[in-house]
């Protein structure tokens, strides 16, 4: 009962721009947010018609849900920003769980387009997902980055998922390459869109030759004319 309550005062503390629609209870949900309005309103147009995603404006990890993406360089260095928060909630072992994982599978950095689930040890926000948007952090600006970081944690969540064990129903996203990266809001969203299509929605399987991907022929160009 108590714990009930305090979820729902948290939950208030967060702005809804758009709702989690009518969807089976088993099904895999995705909370988008972030504190810059720009962004949230941004992604809230973007995904407007996906019934499983929901948009909040405000502290993502006011929410409650199994995984939270962290989206810090290829090194998991999260000393700034969602990154930080995420750590300060986990007491400062999210960090040092995401830095030890990336040296034990990826030899110390983590391509963008990669990701890696990281159990942790707390009820709330059991998993954290790292997803680097950037090699190193500095401006990605005319990059697919958001893109292929959004792409890479949504398909780590399937492989976790196929495992067994604890599976992740639902995941937070902040604003994909908007701070630092300097990724403009409505390119991030579009980019995020496109990868949820791509993985979630099965477009992956409509691509039979490389040309056919998301932003393989004109997306990157298009990109750095309206950022």
């Amino acid at each position: 009962m108590l714990k009930s309550m305090v979820s729902r005062f948290r939950r208030w503390q967060v702005k809804t721009l758009k709702p989690i629609g009518s969807v089976a209870s088993e099904s895999f949900q995705v909370s988008l947010g972030d504190l810059n309005s720009d962004v949230a309103h941004a992604m809230a147009e973007a995904f407007r018609d996906i019934a499983e995603v929901e948009v909040v404006c405000g502290n993502l990890l006011d929410l409650s849900c199994d995984a939270i993406v962290s989206p810090a360089n290829s090194f998991g260095n999260m000393g700034g920003g969602i990154d930080k928060a995420i750590d300060d909630f986990h007491g400062g072992q999210a960090q040092h769980r995401v830095m030890a994982a990336i040296a034990e599978h990826f030899c110390g950095e983590l391509p963008v387009g990669a990701a890696i689930v990281v159990e942790m040890a707390s009820s709330r926000w059991s998993f954290v997902i790292a997803s680097p948007t950037m090699r190193i952090p500095g401006s990605i600006g005319g990059t697919i980055n958001a893109y292929l970081a959004m792409r890479a944690a949504l398909v780590a969540v399937q492989r976790h998922n196929r495992l067994g064990g604890f599976r992740i129903r639902s995941l937070a996203i902040p604003g994909l390459g908007t701070g630092v990266g300097g990724l403009g809001y409505e390119d991030a969203a579009a980019q995020m869109r496109a990868a949820y299509d791509n993985v979630i929605g099965g477009k992956w399987q409509q691509i039979v030759i490389a040309a056919q991907a998301p932003y393989a022929m004109h997306g990157q160009s298009r990109i750095r004319r309206s950022t």
